[in-house]
């Protein structure tokens, strides 16, 4: 690995207007003098548009993608609203982990429970859907957080894909996309530095290998050590992907390959940091606090293999078969002052304390043929196929050791070094395994209707079930007891459909619809898992494509109703054993409907851009407002402009994040009682609207070497990232400067 160079909606629709008026459609390539160091590689951006690949093609969208439906459609084909991270945006402002990438992606709503925990939603609910190269993942979050450095792009359609995700979720799907080996020898590498002793380096080598190209190859290695703004805390992370792909006959093209993250933290925190101190009163502690052991860890070790087949079947039509096994691998102990209120003397927290020790596994297959049809006298596309997916996750029983009775009693919050970490056994028993399956049939078809009328239908029809077990054991570790909850669902058919109308070739209206089954892996206190989620979802919208696809507009309006929800349980705390949250279930007629808009791509020669507006309102069955963490409105904003003339070594840009007002109630001290117990009150933590600015700039000193100065949160605003969250706030991050130097072939 590599070491570290040292350790220690107005104004949205007025874009939209302006891409759509006649002098910027107008207006192309200036006249200008070419840049023999600096032009767009003529195979990526042809005349017919851009294709699914990002990498090498300086744009900010793509020209094809299938994360909704499995079909190969342009965004504009597509019946749902999709937004797209390419590899250009990632790199322009250095988009390091997938937080980073979704947090400047319409709709989606980034939020940190605590330094290794990161949450994502979007439309009212949270994101559980996650693909890598459109394959499942049923891991039941992305606790990793995984480095982008392996990607070309990150697709997010908004919405229900029940169609390739086997649960109809009206939040979103994300779907990273890894990169591919390359036609011709390419190698770039480079190195970072900035605030708080980040540091980053890697390199990424592909091309073909032997047998005239036939067989080409790909390695990436990455490594970043950090330190941080909080108190205690420090990361280091590696990375290494590898991939082999082989054209084993003119028709057959086969892909292997592996990819591993390993993450390595210090003083882990598990919960927020108190709002109130334990007289009422605001505890105003700064962004720094930190109430971890400098040892308290939650480690993470992510190894995945995959393999992919494509063959052509002729007339065509072509078969895709793939296959991914992953295992990720823990074992850390935390000791965290999540719990209380402080006191005058910084006592009164209480510590979540546990050994996060266990394995997860999972493993999933697919293949599916497509290819085009004829029927009453015109051409249509049809995709059929089948898959199914397992998680199998095991915990080993541990057994304490001796501690002091008031151990979990945090004496001064501010100086925990001198609190040992606590002893433990991790026995050859198992303590819990839990394991969730699904398998299922899939048909889609892109129906042309008339010239101008086309129908994307779908179904998707399976089983579901999840099991978990939680053994007991006596003093002498004999088996005394088996604690079992169980679920399972057989003929699940979740139905796709949605109907595009293209007004102009330019213009495509849309309507789309899906039903909403979704089993879930939440559990309340009694350790009884939740009724699946019900409900029925819809979305209207205007799609435009614009200087030869290379800028797509998008706006919509979606409405959705659903039942039984899951929802955190924050007057349960987490297991103390296992760790696991609780949920509660949000009862009937939960309510989403919302409006969206973007513009993403090349506006103009050498200036990219991706703007968009959400509005999302949330209510329950009482047609009350729920979900009041999450913002009613939200603007993200990303451009960056390369200089024209002899300036045109200089790309310049920046982004604009802004949400308005969260709040979320939570516990507030009132009073004591004659035991000199604490009394609290529900009282709301507020978030008010707020605007965080980056600025990033990049100086391309030949057609190798360039050197970029990113700024993050440029006037250093403060803010809580969560709020609420088991009766605590989470700060977002404070300005930081990073300086970048990369070298390409």
């Amino acid at each position: 690995m590599f070491a570290p160079i040292t350790r220690s909606m107005t104004f949205t629709l007025g874009l939209c207007s302006a891409a759509l008026s006649p002098d910027l459609l107008a207006e192309t390539a200036p006249d200008q003098e070419p840049s023999h160091t600096l032009e767009l590689g003529a195979t990526n951006v042809t005349a017919q548009g851009l294709g699914s690949t990002t990498e090498n093609t300086e744009s900010y969208t793509t020209g094809a993608m299938s994360t909704a439906t499995r079909l190969n459609l342009s965004i504009k084909e597509t019946p749902q609203s999709v937004s797209v991270v390419t590899r250009q945006q990632m790199d322009d402002f250095k988009l390091g982990t997938l937080s980073e990438a979704m947090s400047q992606t319409t709709g989606v709503v980034v939020q940190h429970n605590d330094s290794d925990r990161v949450s994502y939603s979007s439309r009212g609910y949270s994101i559980n859907n996650f693909q890598i190269d459109g394959m499942l993942n049923t891991f039941s979050y992305m606790k990793s957080d995984s480095d982008t450095i392996i990607y070309d792009r990150i697709e997010v359609v908004r919405g229900a894909t029940g169609l390739t995700t086997g649960a109809g979720d009206p939040s979103a799907t994300i779907n990273m996309v890894r990169k591919r080996p390359t036609a011709q020898w390419e190698a770039q590498t480079g190195v970072s530095g900035g605030s708080y002793d980040d540091y980053y380096s890697y390199v990424d080598v592909g091309g073909p290998l032997a047998f005239d190209g036939r067989l080409r190859g790909r390695g990436v290695l990455a490594y970043r050590d950090s330190g941080s703004y909080r108190d205690k805390y420090a990361l280091q992370r590696e990375v290494g992907y590898g991939i082999l792909e082989a054209d084993l006959t003119d028709d057959t093209v086969l892909a292997v390959g592996y990819d591993y993250q390993n993450k390595q933290v210090q003083g882990t925190s598990w919960g927020t940091v108190p709002y109130w101190n334990a007289d009422g009163s605001k505890a105003n502690l700064g962004r720094s606090t930190n109430m971890a052991t400098p040892w308290s860890s939650w480690p993470l070790k992510d190894k995945t293999a995959f393999a992919t087949l494509d063959q052509q079947l002729g007339a065509g039509w072509h078969l895709k078969a793939a296959y991914t096994h992953r295992e990720s691998d823990t074992d850390g102990k935390i000791y965290y002052g999540g719990g209380g209120f402080p006191e005058a003397d910084r006592s009164g927290m209480i510590a979540n304390v546990s050994h996060m020790v266990g394995t997860q596994k999972m493993k999933a297959y697919d293949f599916n043929v497509s290819g085009p049809y004829s029927l009453l006298g015109r051409e249509h596309e049809m995709m059929i196929g089948y898959g199914e997916a397992e998680r199998i996750e095991d915990n080993p029983y541990t057994v304490d050791g001796p501690r002091s009775p008031d151990y979990e009693k945090v004496p001064d919050w501010k100086y925990m070094g001198g609190i040992p970490k606590f002893p433990d056994t991790v026995t050859g028993l198992k303590g819990s395994d839990e394991s969730t399956r699904q398998k299922a049939g899939y048909l889609a078809t892109r129906l042309t209707l008339t010239d101008d009328l086309h129908a994307v239908l779908g179904s998707r029809y399976g089983t579901w079930e999840i099991s978990r077990k939680a053994n007991q054991y006596d003093g002498n570790l004999q088996l005394t007891g088996v604690e079992s909850t169980s679920q399972k669902h057989n003929d699940m058919w979740t139905p796709y459909a949605g109907l595009l109308y293209d007004i102009t070739p330019e213009y495509t209206a849309y309507v789309s619809y899906t039903d909403i089954f979704k089993p879930q892996d939440e559990r309340d206190s009694n350790h009884n898992y939740l009724e699946p989620v019900v409900g029925s979802n819809y979305e209207l919208g205007l799609k435009g494509s614009l200087l030869e696809e290379r800028l797509n507009l998008a706006t919509a309006v979606f409405w959705s109703k659903q039942d039984n929800v899951a929802e955190l349980d924050d007057s349960v705390p987490p297991d103390p054993v296992t760790g696991e949250e609780f949920f509660k279930s949000g009862g009937k007629g939960n309510k989403v409907q919302g409006f969206e808009a973007e513009v993403s791509g090349e506006v103009m020669a050498g200036w990219n851009m991706t703007a968009g507006y959400t509005y999302t309102h949330s209510a329950n069955g009482e047609k009350q407002r729920n979900n009041t963490n999450q913002p009613l409105n939200m603007f993200r904003f990303s451009t960056a402009y390369r200089l024209p003339g002899d300036w045109q070594a200089l790309t310049v840009g920046g982004a604009v994040n802004w949400q308005s007002d969260v709040y979320r109630a939570a516990r507030r001290p009132v009073g004591r009682g004659a035991d000199g117990e604490i009394i609290t009150a529900s009282t709301h933590i507020r978030q008010e609207a707020y605007t965080v600015v980056k600025l990033m700039s990049r100086y391309a000193f030949d057609q190798h070497l360039s050197a970029s100065l990113n700024v993050d949160n440029l006037f250093d605003k403060k803010y809580y990232d969560n709020v609420g969250f088991y009766n605590g706030v989470y700060w977002g991050d404070p300005r930081t400067v990073t300086l970048s130097l990369d070298w390409k072939l």
